[in-house]
């Protein structure tokens, strides 16, 4: 592993910058970006960066943790060419832009970078103070943060106008949103040129205009969460119940309509009386419920470490990834044919 010469695939320039009379990189600047971490999500923008055609220099501290994002990726790229998403001669090419490095300073030179390592606010923020000193002045800083501030992570870099969230969801090789979040000092013009990347990557952006823990995405899905843990600890339903009534009811139109839609389509009238007398009543607590939390204490992390809510041999935990990945592609290949349903309307 290592970095190829200039020529080979790899531009080693010092100092990324913007050209002469400017100084706001615009898309057509990105050649190559810098990904930190190797992890599941960090080999996903990896791949997503390297099948859109950018020269990824790719950081992590160890090579074994190089080499085991590198057969992630080849697995995902062999269930992409199996449903027809990409070409071996595609995913031959993607790879040939991958250049992995256990050294911090080959990302010098990039024009943009993308971290994915441990949620923790004070690691990320001393990562991107090492990398502000090492990139050029117009590089764009992005964090895959599943839901820290922005802000406070932008804390660590000398122009806070260039950072922002580039959020995407697992697993990033499929699932096509991508939420931009905008710092408070983010710039429009950083945003923009994000959103534009993000369809460049075949990703379908949706802005955070005002950052808030855990942006949108996140905050949807524990909403939910908190309240089917609080069914399950009240007594009202089995996990295995509560799992049932969202995979074969209101799921399968979560995957066709966002929940404004499902409200316009079922009555505003009717989901306002409900939500009259049910809001009320729904789980607001604070804290983490302790089905959880007794859980985590005890070692049952769920699939990874053979239990969770359900036991898992390796075989099953892996089975299941695999039948997931499988059936999300088929759906979104069915939404491609027959569109996403959004089109001629605008809200109101």
């Amino acid at each position: 592993m290592g970095f190829t010469a200039k020529g080979q695939g790899c531009c080693l320039v010092a100092g990324a910058a913007a050209p002469q009379g400017r100084d706001l990189m615009e898309l057509g600047d990105i050649t190559d970006v810098g990904v930190v971490g190797a992890g599941t999500m960090g080999a996903g923008m990896v791949q997503i960066f390297a099948q859109a055609g950018y020269a990824v220099r790719w950081y992590n501290r160890s090579a074994a943790g190089l080499q085991r994002g590198l057969s992630r990726i080849r697995n995902n790229q062999s269930l992409l060419i199996r449903h027809g998403v990409l070409t071996p001669s595609q995913a031959e090419a993607a790879l040939a832009l991958l250049h992995p490095t256990e050294t911090l300073s080959d990302l010098a030179g990039v024009q943009l970078v993308s971290e994915s390592i441990v949620e923790n606010l004070v690691a990320k923020q001393a990562l991107f103070q090492t990398l502000d000193g090492l990139c050029g002045s117009a590089t764009i800083f992005t964090t895959n943060t599943s839901g820290l501030s922005i802000s406070r992570i932008a804390e660590a870099v000398s122009q806070p106008e260039r950072f922002a969230g580039l959020h995407c969801a697992n697993p990033a090789h499929i699932i096509p949103v991508a939420e931009i979040i905008k710092g408070e000092d983010t710039s429009d013009a950083t945003c923009e040129m994000l959103t534009a990347l993000s369809r460049r990557l075949g990703k379908r952006p949706v802005l955070v205009q005002r950052e808030v823990p855990g942006f949108i995405s996140n905050r949807l899905q524990f909403a939910l969460l908190r309240e089917a843990l609080h069914l399950i600890e009240s007594g009202v339903a089995s996990a295995a119940d509560v799992d049932a009534a969202i995979k074969h009811g209101i799921g399968l139109r979560w995957a066709l309509f966002g929940p404004l839609e499902i409200a316009d389509l079922g009555g505003l009238d009717v989901f306002d009386a409900i939500a009259g007398y049910l809001f009320q009543d729904l789980n607001n607590a604070a804290e983490v419920p302790s089905t959880l939390h007794r859980r985590v204490a005890e070692g049952r992390l769920g699939v990874k470490s053979g239990s969770g809510f359900y036991a898992y041999t390796p075989e099953q935990g892996q089975a299941l990834a695999e039948w997931r990945d499988e059936v999300l592609l088929s759906l979104l290949r069915v939404k491609q044919q027959t569109g996403d349903g959004s089109h001629d309307r605008h809200s109101t």
